[in-house]
């Protein structure tokens, strides 16, 4: 395992600095932030960078690393969220290897499982990069898959403006309005699918009720409150 000032000194991590080593690994920092959404990539494109974005709850953000990797043959890169994020209820959705001969800068998905925003900010650190060398794999090596910069800023911007929702899967928020909604839509559609069936049902428990409504309550109230009976009776007369 590659430790230290060497994984600088051997040029594995391009732009990057002596204070983002911790222990065994280097943290990466977020270069780019790019909201998820056509919206959101719209403004994008007609403002300067995000440097602060506040992820709401269930929303999804790019990151791309600030800092580039230059892979050789005989190194492996393991990519893990820092537990500060995680900590947050913030998980990425691409974590793992940087293969070897792999040039260019890596990115990934945020996304926010609490219940309140999280401030994503650039320079902030998101990665911890573990670096292992083993024997050379050259032969192994079908092609390259090396990114430019610009050219993958570009692509993740394209990605998010037509293939994303900012809500991860679209989750809907399971509160009670939710669930009033719900039932709302339900009882319509099961009022306007079977109309035969369901308007003479309405009107019969319409009836039964008023009935009810009409022997049961006035009798209550002569029986426990005769001023509020003398009342009810006069409503009712008028």
């Amino acid at each position: 395992m590659i430790v230290g000032k060497t994984i600088l000194d051997r040029g594995l991590v391009t732009g990057g600095t002596i204070a983002n080593l911790k222990n065994s690994t280097y943290d990466l920092t977020v270069g780019e932030i790019v909201p998820i959404g056509k919206e959101a990539v719209r403004a994008l494109r007609q403002k300067p960078p995000v440097a602060v974005y506040y992820l709401e709850p269930r929303e999804m953000v790019w990151v791309l690393s600030k800092e580039e990797f230059n892979i050789p043959s005989n190194i492996t890169g393991l990519a893990t969220l820092r537990t500060a994020f995680t900590k947050q209820g913030i998980l990425a959705l691409n974590v793992g290897i940087i293969d070897p001969f792999f040039r260019g800068p890596i990115s990934t998905a945020l996304i926010n499982f609490s219940d309140r925003p999280r401030r994503i900010e650039v320079g902030e650190k998101f990665f911890r990069i573990a670096f292992f060398e083993h024997d050379d794999v050259t032969a192994y090596h079908a092609h390259d898959e090396n990114v430019v910069r610009g050219e993958y800023l570009k692509h993740l911007e394209n990605v998010s403006f037509s293939d994303f929702s900012p809500s991860f899967l679209n989750i809907p928020t399971f509160d009670d309005e939710y669930y009033q909604k719900k039932f709302g839509s339900i009882l319509y559609f099961g009022i306007t699918k079977n109309k035969w069936i369901s308007i003479p049902l309405i009107i019969v428990a319409v009836l039964v009720f008023w009935y009810l409504l009409d022997l049961g309550f006035g009798t209550f109230l002569e029986a426990k409150w005769t001023w509020i009976a003398e009342m009810y009776k006069k409503i009712k007369f008028w």
